[in-house]
């Protein structure tokens, strides 16, 4: 297996052993989690061994406040966590970088909320559902949810949940926001999430009948100043980087895991591969031979980004800068480009691969449909991201108005 360099930004030299560590207990897990991705696959939700190894790994408290118990691992190497995993099974890399950064998020709420989830101190696994598919209703002391919300990544192995909703106008107009609640507030939909890419990611259904009190909601207003009242009480420069940008990273650094894991099986196979056509080593051909130089340079190349990108962004919030808009649309749209690249890559080496690569059996193909799945993640459609980005190459503002309800105004 190939990697890029990597250099973590640390705060102090504690801060490097922890990373350092950090990575070393990645190291340890990966064989755990390739071992075990063809029954997550099957399973349509990580393994209960996988889910272990992650959690045993301290996966699930990178984004943590240290006040809780977390450790606050700097960007660049949460990233290239995720890549490491996502080499070994995709599923699992998704669910780390999601779920794992879902701590994060939950670390923007009010105390009385981080309260609620990390004060037995243990490692607690969040989902989430964004898109505000449920009804909410404002009652006395809080909100009432109701309905159906889809998409929950990690639902199974997950202690509470974080999902978006608009609150009826209340003269202001209607207004989103995201509410926590916990595993007794829900119930898993188990046949939600037949799918051929990403399986087992198990990012089921749930249906809602839950009192949310005020306490454990988060406005979108909130966000968009930069207001959240957990920017106050976790002081950690981690929690100084913008939401969204952390997010769409999230979701787009397992693609390059898994290119990389989809390089290595596909070399593994045309080491010693026959054509059954020309009777000649595959790994004489010129073809192959170009597919495969463009495929480890693009791995290497979205991989390296994460050095560069993050270490900027860090560098800053922990100056006591803020990241402009501008580096926020490239963060963006650099993250959902990547997976395109990944994909392009994979189908590339896929089409001289021969026949015998569409087998169960073989890896390569459980890679790359779950590239497949990844692609189609609304923050990794890069079309979308391109005019923002294009418009502050230009000397547009990027930055959108504040819209109460809806998502589409947070960069």
């Amino acid at each position: 297996m190939t990697s890029a360099s990597v250099r973590p930004v640390m705060d102090s030299e504690s801060g490097a052993d922890a990373s350092s560590n950090f990575l070393k207990q990645i190291d340890e897990i990966v064989p755990i989690l390739k071992a075990n991705a063809a029954e997550t696959e099957k399973l349509r939700r990580l393994s209960d061994v996988s889910i272990q190894a992650l959690t045993g790994a301290g996966v699930f408290r990178a984004g943590m406040p240290k006040r809780w118990g977390g450790t606050e691992i700097d960007p660049v190497t949460w990233y290239e966590a995720v890549v490491r995993i996502g080499t070994a099974c995709p599923s699992s890399a998704w669910i780390a970088g999601v779920v794992g950064g879902h701590s994060w998020h939950a670390a923007m709420f009010p105390d009385e909320a981080q309260h609620d989830l990390w004060a037995k101190g243990e490692d607690v696994r969040i989902a989430t559902s964004f898109a505000p598919t449920g009804k909410v209703e404002r009652v006395k002391g809080g909100f009432q949810l109701s309905g159906r919300w889809k998409f929950l990544s990690g639902v199974d192995h997950s202690e509470w949940i974080i999902v978006g909703g608009i609150v009826p106008d209340d003269g202001n107009g209607p207004e989103y926001r995201s509410f926590m609640l916990p595993a007794s507030g829900f119930a898993i939909d188990q046949d939600s999430w037949q799918v051929e890419g990403l399986q087992g990611t198990g990012s089921k259904e749930v249906d809602i009948d839950c009192f949310v009190p005020e306490y454990r909601t988060q406005t979108i207003e909130e966000v968009y100043n930069g207001t959240e009242p957990g920017k106050v009480l976790n002081t950690g420069p981690i929690f100084q980087l913008p939401w969204l940008s952390r997010f769409s990273y999230a979701v787009a650094m397992p693609a390059v895991g898994a290119l990389q894991g989809a390089i290595d099986a596909f070399i593994e196979d045309n080491r010693s591969r026959v054509s059954a056509l020309t009777h000649k080593a595959a790994a004489e051909n010129t073809t192959l031979h170009v597919r495969l130089a463009e495929a480890s340079i693009i791995a290497r190349d979205t991989r390296a980004r994460i050095v560069t990108t993050w270490s900027d962004m860090y560098e800053t919030v922990k100056a006591g800068g803020q990241i402009s808009a501008e580096a926020r649309v490239r963060c963006r749209f650099e993250g959902a480009y990547a997976v395109a690249q990944c994909l392009d890559a994979a189908m590339k080496i896929f089409q001289i691969s021969g026949g015998g690569v569409m087998d169960k059996s073989k890896p390569f193909q459980r890679y790359l449909r779950d590239i497949m799945g990844m692609r189609n993640h609304p923050f990794n459609v890069y079309e979308t991201w391109a005019p923002l980005h294009s418009s502050a190459l230009l000397g547009s503002p990027p930055a959108p108005p504040l819209m109460r309800h809806s998502m589409g105004c947070l960069l």
